[in-house]
């Protein structure tokens, strides 16, 4: 609140007014301001002081009107600037923004109205509109500790994770007691893989500000990246119990309880979410991903479609109008490719099936997965750069996520359509990779890590190599090493290292992937992996292979199933106890030990 003047002697009448104000003697202040206005009706100061505290008391129609006199006898830039902040009272965000804009006009220099406007875009998910108004804040006065922490935010929405971290550190050095740069910080952390940090960042903000929903709720989600799921829940619940409308809450703790297999819960706590949001995608999709690891995957694959309308996307919508079940036959149809190698393999299969329907099918693939995805019958495999082509043959195109598919052919875990093998290893790199292996021995590829995760529960469908052991033990099995990156280290500190086999399969990391291990596999007898896009690779094959998977598994393995309706030659051998594979390898080594005898 600014103070006119100070002038020498006894307070001038609106000092008087406005250290009532401040002292929180409204009604007295009141009198104050309107007996100025009494001697003075055009006293700006005594107009403004006026609009401020109706605004603060809620009375914002009434602050607006005594804003308008004000604005009439002469604009100034905190006029707008107040009255911007009345708009956003009303959520009137574009009469807010234009407030704020013509305050700017006024004042280029007004550091309030750049920050105010800045806010205000970045809640409206402008961030980068956001972030230059900041910068002009700051420039005008750089030591603004609300000005920094709220420009990281944007930073956040942005993705620029490190820039962030730096706006939110700057903010606390400038005013270490400011409890929501901590919980927001702490947030950066997480996604940065730095949960231990976001912890202490939550804990430090609860300390200052003990009933901050937004604390907990992140502490929360930085105990979950932790692997501590019962402390979680006990954050979010208390988060909860501050706010019993804060959404992320919501999604965080259904999050957990999806994660547990607990579905009924999750759902129940996506629909709380979305009964305050509808459109809140992050809720649908979770709403899918419960629905289709209960094997409801009509639902499942209906709500599935929020998944590009999420923070994170998982694809680009194309320009083509989407494929409906009524597209005429010979129409051309893009099938586009998403998400991760697995899924691309396991997801291709039907790509033939609308080939089958009388479609011109084109597959958009990443540049690395074209030559494998090239084998399957009857349709082109195209580049992801192709997916601007204009229409073929002068014929309208339609698309089609490749995830989508199954949704739309009205695919059930009781009729999975498609045959295998639809994908193909190249006959010449078989015959090498044969003469290579030689006939000796029950060839048993294995692959233990899924590769790079964000958090704990990616990670738990990682085996550690150790787990194999069983398999060392048995006469005659040899163990074919097809696992790729960092994880193949693993190998040098294993206690029977010297019954792994290493091939050089895909030696180049800018070469076309999968082709020498998909040449490789269809050596073997059989493959035994972690849930990663290995065991696709051999059902799509039609090899024969097992699947460790960990307690909870991802949705598409279903539930309580030792075989998959996506590959006909899998069999998958599940935890009994979570993070425990002892009792998953003894009957995975019992079943390889009868298989090895014919």
């Amino acid at each position: 609140m600014n103070s006119p003047p100070a002038s020498e002697g006894k307070p001038t009448p609106l000092q008087e007014a406005l250290a009532l104000h401040r002292e929180g003697k409204h009604e007295l202040a009141m009198k104050g301001y309107v007996a100025i206005l009494q001697q003075n009706p055009g006293n700006v100061d005594a107009l403004y002081y006026i609009a401020v505290l109706a605004i603060q008391q809620g009375q914002v129609a009434e602050g607006l009107k005594v804003l308008q006199r004000a604005i009439d006898l002469g604009p100034q830039a905190r006029l707008h600037n107040l009255k911007g902040q009345a708009h956003l009272r009303q959520n009137q965000d574009d009469d807010a923004l234009a407030s704020f804009g013509r305050a700017i006009e006024i004042d280029p220099e007004f550091p309030d109205a750049y920050g105010n406007r800045a806010t205000l875009l970045s809640e409206m998910g402008r961030s980068a509109e956001a972030l230059a108004d900041f910068d002009h804040a700051l420039k005008l006065r750089p030591n603004n500790a609300e000005d920094h922490c709220n420009r990281a935010t944007a930073l956040t929405d942005l993705d620029r994770l490190d820039e962030a971290l730096a706006g939110f550190s700057r903010a606390i050095a400038l005013m270490p007691g400011m409890a929501p740069a901590y919980f927001n910080r702490a947030e950066v952390l997480v996604r940065l893989g730095r949960p231990a940090e976001a912890l202490r960042d939550c804990d430090q903000a609860i300390r200052l500000y003990p009933e901050l929903a937004g604390a907990h709720c992140h502490r929360g989600l930085a105990l979950k990246a932790m692997g501590r799921l019962d402390e979680a829940l006990e954050s979010l619940d208390q988060a909860l119990t501050l706010d019993p409308g804060m959404t992320d809450a919501f999604v965080n703790r259904a999050n957990i309880a999806l994660q547990l297999g607990r579905f009924a819960e999750a759902r129940a706590d996506y629909q709380r979410a979305l009964d305050a949001r509808p459109e809140l995608a992050e809720a649908s999709h979770g709403q899918a991903l419960a629905c289709l690891a209960e094997g409801d995957w009509k639902t499942g694959f209906a709500l599935y479609e929020a998944r590009y309308k999420m923070k994170e996307p998982a694809f680009k919508p194309l320009a083509y109008p989407r494929w409906t079940a009524n597209a005429g036959v010979n129409e051309p149809l893009v099938l586009l490719c998403e998400q991760g190698l697995g899924d691309m393999i396991q997801f291709a299969r039907f790509a033939p099936l609308f080939a089958e329907r009388g479609h011109d099918v084109t597959l958009l693939a990443p540049d690395s997965m074209r030559a494998l995805l090239s084998t399957l019958e009857g349709i082109t495999v195209a580049g992801i750069a192709d997916a601007d082509a204009p229409a073929v043959n002068g014929k309208s195109m339609r698309w089609l996520p490749l995830m989508s598919a199954p949704g739309a052919l009205d695919v059930r875990p009781d009729r999975v359509p498609g045959r295998v093998p639809y994908l193909a290893a190249e006959p010449q790199r078989i015959e090498r990779w044969g003469a290579w292996l030689g006939r000796d021995g029950f060839k048993i590829g294995i692959n233990w890590s899924a590769g790079a995760a964000r958090d704990w529960f990616a990670h738990q469908r990682d085996i550690p190599l150790a787990a194999f052991a069983p398999l060392a033990q048995l006469p005659g099995v040899r163990l074919i090493s097809l696992q790729k990156g960092p994880a193949t280290a693993a190998i040098a500190g294993a206690a029977f290292r010297g019954k792994i086999e290493v091939p050089d399969t895909d030696p180049n990391p800018n070469a076309d992937f999968f082709l020498d291990t998909a040449a490789l596999t269809m050596n073997l007898d059989l493959i035994v992996t972690c849930d990663t896009s290995v065991p696709h690779l051999a059902g799509a094959l039609a090899r024969p292979v097992f699947t460790a998977l960990p307690h909870l598994a991802d949705w598409r393995w279903l539930r309580d199933r030792d075989d998959s309706p996506w590959y006909p030659t899998m069999r998958l051998f599940r935890q009994t106890t979570p993070r425990t594979w002892d009792d998953v390898f003894a009957r995975i080594a019992a079943a390889v030990g009868e298989m090895a005898k014919h």
